[in-house]
């Protein structure tokens, strides 16, 4: 999954995830994410909750979010920009869910049945020839999460102004040499308020973050082309094999040689 800032006004993704575990992030599209099996604790923005079978998290633009996968988890992921649901287009920027949540069978009457089927049907289509019918599903999701959640007005004002400064300039830039001096030069902060932004919201080091998304990149390479793993890790920037091997392995239980041969058709 692309979990960086992007900007797409076309984009349109829906996918399998297994066991998926990424760090804070955002983007300007929506994200919403299914879960089929096991679970999956998610946050988004002051909102976390332990996500089990048929359970949703429906995340606005530029909200930050993230996942963390403690024993297994099966889920449909679908991030789109908001003109595939031109009803709501004005609504997914100006406001969000009072909870970005939505337990199986509670929240929405018709869900036990609805809900599932219609995000079975979105997954089948976009891996098909036939995006528009997935988006149609799309939307018919959207009409059932959103007709029975309360929406309050976005703020997004002070400390989710940095953060998405931040983070915006981090993916950018993240295959490049990053350190706290050179960030709070360019977005012109001091270093100590970066860091204590990165501790207290997005739960994670600097250095652990630029770590996570440079993995993300590598493994993504691994799959979808037949680049040499040398190469890989260059373009990821990593300062040596030794230590994208190392940080590899701890992040994915195998090395890249093991991923690329057992890796799964599913993201």
């Amino acid at each position: 999954m692309p979990p960086f800032y992007e900007n797409k006004q076309s984009r349109f993704e829906c996918f399998l995830s297994k066991d998926i575990t990424f760090p804070a992030h955002l983007h300007d599209a929506v994200e919403i994410i299914f879960i089929k099996e096991g679970e999956l604790h998610v946050t988004v923005q002051n909102h976390s909750r332990i996500l089990k079978k048929h359970d949703v998290a429906l995340s606005f633009p530029n909200l930050i979010h993230s996942y963390s996968c403690a024993h297994s988890c099966l889920a449909i992921i679908c991030i789109f920009a908001p003109t595939h649901a031109k009803e709501y287009y004005h609504l997914l920027h100006s406001h969000e869910p009072k909870s970005p949540f939505f337990d199986a069978g509670t929240d929405i009457p018709p869900y036990e049945k609805d809900i599932p089927l219609a995000f079975e049907r979105m997954l089948l289509y976009a891996s098909g020839s036939s995006p528009a019918t997935s988006a149609a599903w799309l939307n018919l999701i959207l009409t059932c999460l959103l007709s029975e959640t309360p929406l309050t007005v976005r703020d997004d004002r002070g400390d989710t102004d940095i953060v998405h400064r931040i983070i915006s300039y981090i993916s950018l830039h993240f295959k490049e040499p990053l350190s706290f001096d050179l960030l709070a030069k360019k977005l012109h902060f001091n270093k100590y308020y970066i860091s204590r932004v990165f501790a207290e919201k997005l739960n994670c080091s600097f250095y652990e973050y630029i770590n996570r998304l440079r993995l993300d990149f590598a493994a993504r390479q691994l799959k979808d082309t037949a680049l040499r793993i040398t190469d890989i890790w260059q373009e990821a920037g990593f300062e040596s094999q030794k230590t994208f091997n190392r940080n590899f392995l701890a992040c994915y239980h195998m090395t890249p040689s093991q991923y690329r041969k057992v890796l799964p058709p599913i993201s």
